[in-house]
């Protein structure tokens, strides 16, 4: 009987997640720092709030165009050197958000950053695909994928605790020095799991896969709208800015506990991950069209279940790819991570566009439609991808 490790002890595989969820937490950190402080950011700059929610979408055009190149080209670069150059783009994009004197500039430092994070994601999943144990996947990329809603959580602080207090720009040059910290903390290049490999995707995989992306992307249009657009539109209902970012950041904390737990029960449940994430989805849904009443309470309520629910999957998202694709993590991962930033850069520009012109009720319920729509399309192609592979006995 295999023993497992005490819980101090420092495994390869307890180091590759620590360095996937701290590299992956510094690389998506640019887009949730600046929707979260838009109210103080657009109150320097002379603009509105949603104008600088909007900007996420520089972040996530930069991922979207970057992540399925960089998801191929990951066993190439070597999964050590992938990380690390993550980062230092990390450092340069979070000092140019810090020091920018207008929103153009912050747009520029937001491009810079979103090519870091296409890096950093399908890297993080090759990393954790090769050094955890199989029978751990599921906690495994539940824990890497923890990075969103820490990033959330860490960014609806940062509005109280500095933004509102010392000023922003101390909340970018915090987290670079952050970032700074992780250029080495990339393990070297193991393969410690038999039988994985790092090929391309098959050819009549590659289209299911795009669909696939499709819904996710009409997934995380609604999630992203949390981190972006959540405090201002807390700030709408009457909230003050401070309450605004506390909310936020209980909303983070809540979807980095659904995510903790919807991967502990993949390790010890049998069930298809997709279908797993549709449940979800459709559950953050509802938490959307609580936020779309305008009501202070039922805001408060739908922001966490939106949050919880509707950014509780990703793990599942890598745990499915991981299983699906054994021999072609990495480059699955590019594509279906291409899904993620679209949904980046489309939910934060429509939802912006459409609280700025329309309310802020017809955002929640547009996002409310995009989560539906995401769940059923998921739920009809994954009887088109390859079956998961069978989850390992815990020993």
């Amino acid at each position: 009987m295999t023993q497992t490790p005490g819980l101090f002890i420092v495994t390869p595989g307890r180091r590759a997640l620590v360095a996937a969820l701290i590299v992956n937490l510094v690389a998506i950190g640019p887009l949730f720092l600046t929707g979260a402080m838009s109210v103080q950011i657009a109150r320097d700059f002379g603009t509105h709030a949603t104008t600088v929610g909007a900007l996420a979408a520089a972040f996530a055009l930069s991922t979207t165009l970057s992540t399925a190149f960089a998801g191929r080209n990951v066993r190439r670069f070597g999964i050590q050197r992938s990380m690390r150059v993550s980062s230092v783009v990390a450092i340069i994009s979070l000092t140019g958000a810090a020091l920018s004197p207008n929103t153009l500039l912050l747009a520029v430092a937001l491009v810079i950053g979103g090519m870091g994070n296409a890096l950093a994601q399908p890297a993080g999943n090759a990393l954790v695909a090769s050094q955890v144990s199989q029978r751990r996947f599921g906690l495994g990329f539940a824990i890497k994928q923890s990075a969103i809603p820490l990033a959330t959580t860490l960014s609806g602080l940062a509005v109280p605790l500095i933004a509102v207090t010392i000023g922003w720009r101390f909340a970018y040059a915090s987290a670079a020095v952050v970032a700074l910290l992780t250029v080495f903390l990339a393990p070297k290049d193991q393969q410690r799991n038999v039988g994985r490999t790092e090929a391309t995707v098959p050819r009549k995989q590659v289209v299911p896969l795009w669909i696939y992306a499709l819904g996710i992307g009409l997934i995380v249009a609604a999630a992203t709208s949390i981190g972006t657009l959540g405090t201002a539109g807390g700030v709408a209902v009457d909230l003050s800015e401070s309450t605004a970012g506390y909310l936020v950041a209980a909303g983070g904390f809540a979807g980095l506990t659904i995510r903790l737990f919807a991967g502990w029960c993949a390790d010890r449940y049998t069930f298809d991950a997709m279908y797993g994430i549709v449940v979800l989805a459709v559950l953050g849904g509802l938490g959307w069209i609580a936020m779309g009443t305008q009501a202070v309470t039922m805001f408060i309520i739908g922001l966490i279940v939106a949050n919880a629910f509707g950014w509780g999957w990703p793990g599942l998202q890598h745990l499915s790819i991981a299983r699906r694709f054994p021999t072609s993590t990495a480059a699955a991962s590019g594509i279906s991570q291409t899904g993620v930033s679209a949904g980046l850069l489309i939910g934060p520009l429509v939802l912006a566009l459409l609280a700025r012109n329309s309310g802020w009720a017809s955002a929640w319920f547009t996002a409310a439609g995009c989560a539906f729509l995401g769940a059923a399309i998921i739920f009809w192609v994954s009887y088109r991808l390859p079956p998961e592979e069978p989850r390992p006995q815990t020993g």
